[in-house]
């Protein structure tokens, strides 16, 4: 993906590392981001709808 950055990627594999408590992977950081997004451009339609 274009919009995760090697930094981005980084930082979210040190977060949820301490957060779940083992190493994650890269694919697992990747699912994690992913994941992230979908939830934000759902809030964000569901915001637009509300305000018609």
């Amino acid at each position: 993906m274009a919009w995760i950055s090697d930094e981005l990627l980084a930082e979210t594999i040190e977060l949820w590392s301490e957060s779940y408590g083992r190493p994650i992977s890269e694919d697992e950081a990747v699912e994690i981001l992913m994941n992230v997004k979908r939830m934000g451009e759902l809030l964000l339609r569901l915001r637009r709808e509300g305000d018609g």
